[in-house]
């Protein structure tokens, strides 16, 4: 392999550190790409089998009253919801002896397999693994079904999320094995999110085989060339292997979530894709201007390397703001999004220059679409449509920002909730298990947890307060039964004798399985209820049961409860993370326009795009309309909280690529010309088929992930490519340029204080006169 070395350094222009950058790296071009291929053979084999190490949770917020139930509940053998529910059904009766034994040798086996804490069931109460004998309690009545064929096993684990997906792939392997009269499906949040991994992995599978078939032809269309097309598949190896190794490390001292894996993976390829296209085409641009080898090299990384760099430190700033939220999943997503942009950019500003110090001639020459693009460029068609924007500006403004807001208007509609398995395909057995568990346990509902932190029920009078303050729970409206220490509660009334915790319950005595609800650190009560957990009524009835006087200050906890702690820190939260995103924004693109309108202006158009495309969220997926065309979902009425959040940040950093590469193709033009129009027709003429074909490489990866069958990732996957699109089809062609004019001259006004302070960037050009190649028409726009 023959690289070339630059033997004639370029003296046109003064030196800066992206110029230094280039001329290092086209010098140690070999170097450059063999540390390339050994990073990420390194990172790739560090890499290897990170998703055993990643997690399913995250969602919920930490260091709150739920959060704190949760790990009180947690020491417990059967503390809280058990994560794990086994409806077991059989074609006679469940109190029928052969469907007792089957059950009974179900239990014997399931509370002996590693990592299970504690087994309830219909037929034996609660079970310590420990235990020598199986208790023989009275039937519980809220472990069987109306029509007295199912039954209820109910299973805790340990913590620890892959953890707990190792035991529920035991326990439900066990339970299939199990011969006799018995049937078991499964439910509860174990087995929702062992199937939500599940059909990630297929979608994964599904998605790499539609896309990458799809995305290599139209790299080779969007580059003209096999060699020029593998320049960001290997910026893109580089950014997501040595992402993906800096999760593994991190999984092994903090949990990290498996939808990080999925981020680095899209983030990824988008970025390498944009930073690739950008000094690629500049490179292109500068040798059809005259420019020898190395000078295009040279100068395509001194103005589009400025481009890749600056774009890379908006986007890592934006997913600073992830940082302030407490859940795993945020902080993981933000964690990942960093590591795989800076990469990304990293290696765009080395490997690309050293790459085309090797085959730069190839990408020059072998671009089989070449005659089309200048033709193409001759014909100035974006040059033309943004002087026909510009004609009517306000017009078009109107038009334009009419449309945006008429998007958005169903955003004002969100109701938010967490996803539960409806966000599965409806023919999975853990979707219709959860129905069959809502039709057949109507007294199993919803679980509300109460605790009563560091008081016990001592003595008679500790047990009447706890009756008492049970009894009014048991009776609000939604209450489908409550059990504690002292008893089972329905309709507010004890379904059985009043049992007193501090004694020692008679042998096969109802108050034998209630021994559970008292802890060492408190009394806690399971109150079942009707609504779904974060339907307007589940909340209501949470509230109302917060609003009870108690024997005791108690804290609740719950799904329900969670979701609202979850709902308040994200709110609380929120204004701190958008200012760090805002104001980190502002600042890099103020040094980088030196102009405080376009800074300012960039955002609101992006704040604009992206409520639009928010609003689009909410009409199909809560609403439930244009199944026929992203696909079938299950419409719950609601959004989840985390996926507008998680949307935000990716279209927010892909818009921001796209403007940043428009505002410095205007910046240049206007450095030239000292002339508004003529500089935003030419910057829109240069960067648009950028952008384009950046945007539609990006919608061919997001759309098939839209063919998902996980609702989670179909909303986000269409949420990004509406805002994708609205990007270049709407904003940069018509939006921009008529605000570009509107503006007029302060588009470019900074106060002379500021003004000294940012000096001419050393990598820009000097000013020069316009270049022939612009037209009368451009004057004239």
């Amino acid at each position: 392999m023959r690289c070339e070395q630059s033997q004639h350094p370029d003296r046109s222009y003064p030196p800066g550190p992206l110029a230094a950058l280039a001329r290092w790296a086209v010098r140690r071009s070999r170097l450059v790409l063999a540390a390339a291929a050994l990073f990420v053979a390194v990172t790739g084999f560090l890499s290897s089998g990170v998703s055993a190490h990643l997690g399913a949770g995250g969602w919920i917020a930490e260091d709150t009253p739920s959060a704190r139930v949760r790990g009180m509940l947690g020491q417990a053998p059967h503390g809280g919801m058990p994560p794990l529910l086994l409806l077991a059904r059989t074609t006679g009766s469940v109190d029928d002896a052969s469907a007792r034994a089957a059950g009974v040798r179900l239990v014997e086996d399931l509370r002996h397999e590693a990592g299970v804490t504690g087994v309830d069931s219909y037929w034996t109460g609660p079970v310590d693994p420990v235990t020598e004998d199986l208790p023989s309690p009275p039937p519980d009545p809220l472990l069987r079904s109306t029509d007295g064929r199912t039954a209820l096993v109910a299973l805790w684990f340990g913590e620890g999320g892959q953890t707990r997906l190792d035991v529920t792939e035991r326990v439900l392997t066990r339970a299939a094995e199990h011969d006799g009269p018995l049937e078991t499906q499964a439910a509860g949040q174990a087995a929702f999110t062992r199937a939500l991994q599940f059909h990630s992995e297929q979608d994964l599978l599904r998605t790499e085989l539609l896309a990458m078939p799809a995305t290599l032809v139209l790299l080779i269309l969007v580059f003209g060339s096999i060699p020029a097309a593998l320049l960001p598949l290997a910026v893109g190896a580089v950014a997501v292997t040595g992402a993906t190794a800096i999760l593994r490390a991190i999984a092994t001292v903090t949990p990290v979530s498996a939808f990080a894996l999925s981020l680095t993976t899209a983030v990824g390829l988008a970025l390498a894709v944009d930073y690739s296209l950008f000094v690629v085409a500049r490179y292109r641009e500068e040798r059809t201007s005259g420019l020898s080898h190395d000078e295009a090299v040279v100068h395509a990384l001194r103005t589009a390397g400025r481009t890749v760099a600056v774009s890379a430190a908006v986007v890592a700033a934006s997913l600073l703001g992830l940082l302030l939220f407490p859940l795993t999943l945020m902080r993981s997503l933000a964690i990942a999004g960093i590591s795989v942009v800076l990469l990304a950019a990293v290696a765009s500003l080395l490997v690309i220059p050293a790459a085309l110090a090797c085959f730069g001639e190839r990408v020059a020459n072998r671009d089989i679409l070449a005659r089309r693009r200048r033709a193409a460029r001759n014909a100035g068609r974006w040059r033309a449509l943004a002087t026909a924007v510009m004609r009517r500006p306000l017009a078009v403004f109107a038009l334009t920002s009419g449309l945006l807001l008429l998007l958005a208007l169903p955003f004002r509609d969100v109701a938010f909730s967490l996803s539960d398995e409806r966000a599965l395909p409806a023919h999975s057995p853990v979707v219709r298990a959860a129905q069959d568990l809502r039709t057949d346990f109507p007294q199993v509902g919803t679980e509300v947890d109460v605790v009563l932190p560091d008081w016990h029920p001592t003595g008679r009078d500790g047990a009447a307060r706890l009756d008492a303050y049970a009894r009014r729970l048991s009776s609000l409206p939604g209450v489908q039964g409550l059990r504690t220490a002292t008893g089972t509660y329905l309709d507010g009334k004890p379904l059985g004798p009043l049992c007193t915790p501090s004694a020692a319950p008679a042998p096969k005595s109802p108050c034998t399985g209630l021994r559970q609800f008292t802890l060492s650190s408190g009394t806690w009560l399971a109150i079942s209820s009707e609504p779904r957990p974060y339907s307007p009524q589940g909340i209501d009835l949470l509230q109302s049961i917060r609003t009870q006087p108690a024997p005791a200050p108690a804290i609740t906890g719950g799904v329900t409860a969670e979701f609202l702690d979850t709902r308040t820190v994200v709110l609380q939260r929120l204004p701190g993370a958008l200012s760090a995103v805002v104001l980190g924004t502002l600042a890099l693109l103020l040094v980088f326009t030196r102009s405080l309108f376009l800074p300012v202006k960039a955002l609101l158009i992006n704040a604009l795009s992206l409520t639009a495309a928010f609003g689009g969220m909410v009409f199909i997926f809560q609403q439930g309309h244009l199944r026929w065309l992203v696909g079938d979902f299950t419409a719950t009425g609601t959004t989840d909280l985390m996926l507008p959040l998680i949307a935000f940040f990716l279209a927010f950093g892909l818009s921001m690529d796209y403007e940043i590469l428009l505002l410095a193709r205007i910046s240049e033009a206007y450095h030239r010309t000292r002339d508004t129009t003529r500089a935003t027709a030419e910057g829109l003429q240069a960067a648009a088929p950028l952008f384009t074909a950046s945007a539609a490489v990006v919608l061919v990866v997001l759309l098939a992930l839209a063919a998902t069958e996980v609702t989670m990732v179909k909303v986000i996957a269409v949420t990004v490519a509406s805002s994708v699109l609205l990007d270049a089809v709407v904003i940069r062609p018509f939006l921009v340029p008529a605000v570009m004019k509107l503006a007029g001259a302060a588009n470019w006004w900074l106060p002379a204080p500021l003004r000294r302070r940012l000096p001419h960037h050393p990598d820009l050009p000097p000013p020069r006169l316009p270049t022939a190649s612009v037209t009368a028409a451009d004057t004239s726009a």
